[in-house]
């Protein structure tokens, strides 16, 4: 198992890095009245919890399936709100800049959910044919 969350650490770091260079290339080149200069903390922000998501994956018992995918679903729905909250608070200190925020943050989230999903689907297979 620790082969494999360090697997998804480096993948993780890489994608999170390419996306985020990439994005915020696309943004300075093609659309600079997108890019806000709060930019940086939607990287960050999924990335923090991307390493969040797979360290409660690493230590999740195994012997329930169940167990596992009410994780994975509990996971998921505090990103939400977690999303909705930075949305929320970004929406009260620059109620100017929110549009090109959001739609900048939605984009990296809907990224990050095929990533997630990704890693799920993963660690299931992994589990399925270890066990």
């Amino acid at each position: 198992m620790k082969k494999l969350t360090t697997y998804f650490i480096i993948v993780h770091t890489v994608m999170l890095l390419i996306a985020g260079f990439g994005i915020w290339f696309i943004l300075k080149e093609f659309f600079p009245e997108i890019l806000t200069d709060s930019y940086f903390v939607i990287p960050v922000f999924f990335y923090l919890l991307g390493l969040i998501f797979i360290y409660v994956f690493n230590h999740t018992s195994l012997e329930n399936p169940q167990k596992v995918v009410n994780v994975y679903m509990l996971l998921r729905m505090i990103k939400i709100f977690i999303s909705a909250a930075i949305i929320f608070i970004y929406w009260i200190v620059d109620k100017e800049g929110i549009r090109s925020f959001a739609i900048v943050f939605v984009v990296f989230y809907v990224i990050n959910m095929i990533w997630e999903t990704y890693i799920y689907m993963r660690m299931e297979m992994y589990f399925k044919y270890k066990g």
